[in-house]
Order: C-alpha cells, then sequence, then structure tokens
C-alpha cells in the first residue's frame, strides 16, 4: 500500500512513502470429515452414439427478407411458403440464385427443403433463401463450409434502405437549388 504525504504544488510532484507488507501466519488446522454414506453400486449403462440428424435448420437473411428454413436428406423436394418452389419463384433467376449452394456442392436431387419467408422483394427472398440453405448445409455437413465461405454464400448481405431525413427529398437528395 501507498501512502501519499503531501504534494508539492511547485514541481507537482508526489512524495510518496512505501509500507512494508506484513506477513500473516497461516495456522494448519484439522478438518473433521462426517460419516460417509456406502456407496450403493451403481448400474453399467450401455452408452448409445448419438443418432445422426434427420433434419438442420437454419435462417438466412437479406435486407428485411428473413427465411427460416428446415433442410431434410430426401429426393429434391422444396416448398416456400406452402407453394411449389417453381410456382414461388417463377423467373429461372430467381430459381438460379436460390439453389446455387445445393448445385456447388451437387445435392439437388437428394435434400427436401421446407421454407418460409417473409418480408422484402422477391430479389431479396430468393438470396436470403439461398443463404438459409447454405447455413443448413454446413450444419449437414461441415466440410462444405469451405467451398460456400469462397463463394460468398455464407456472407449476410445486410445492406438496408437508409431512411428518410428531415428536410431532405429522400435520404440525402436535397430539394433542387432555386437561386432566384
Amino acid at each position: 500500500m501507498e501512502k501519499i504525504l503531501a504534494i508539492d504544488k511547485k514541481t507537482a510532484h508526489k512524495k510518496v512513502v512505501k509500507k512494508p507488507i506484513k506477513k500473516k501466519k497461516i495456522e494448519s488446522k484439522t478438518v473433521v470429515k462426517p460419516k460417509e454414506a456406502k456407496a450403493t453400486p451403481v448400474e453399467k449403462v450401455a452408452v448409445k452414439p448419438a443418432p445422426s440428424k434427420s433434419s438442420y435448420y437454419a435462417v438466412g437473411k437479406r435486407k428485411t427478407a428473413v427465411t427460416q428454413i428446415l433442410l431434410s436428406k430426401g429426393n429434391g423436394k422444396i416448398t416456400v411458403n406452402e407453394l411449389p418452389f417453381e410456382k414461388y419463384f417463377d423467373s429461372p433467376d430467381l430459381a438460379f440464385v436460390a439453389k446455387q449452394p445445393l448445385k456447388v456442392l451437387s445435392l439437388e436431387q437428394a435434400i427436401n427443403i421446407r421454407a418460409k419467408i417473409r418480408g422484402g422483394g422477391i430479389h431479396a427472398q430468393a438470396e436470403s433463401l439461398r443463404h438459409a440453405i447454405s447455413r443448413a448445409l454446413i450444419e449437414m455437413d461441415p466440410e462444405s463450409r469451405r467451398t460456400l465461405k469462397k463463394l460468398g454464400f455464407l456472407t449476410r448481405d445486410s445492406r438496408v434502405k437508409e431512411r428518410k431525413k428531415p428536410g431532405l427529398k429522400r435520404a440525402r437528395r436535397a430539394p433542387q437549388f432555386s437561386k432566384r
């Protein structure tokens, strides 16, 4: 412990005196243990290996679109909001974007997906579905992470439209300046 004796105002130095630390003596004490109860023999239980998961849950996001999916092994059937995949994403471009992780890992005909999508536009929904599928595939097979990460399917695209500011027409668009 240090104790400050005085402060010299002219030199602004603190004069410190150190006190020696006192050592405490530790006395040994004997501890009396209570009488232990006799242990009963424990039955040996066979440990079963954990069963492999049959389905994998994941959430994907893009802008304001949020997708929840349940991925399971099957025959390649995909339903989105209880509609067939082809009916929900009728554009081939959007279908391609959503199925990219499955195509890269060549699992299109081996996995069933049930998805629930809310919010955002149709393109953001397709990208959020891609994000969710990628996350679920990693949960299913951690070895695929490197491939999906390299292609950018695991990156959550968080860009959202900036809010409108007062006095401006949009987030940053100012009203047209008039000289006269």
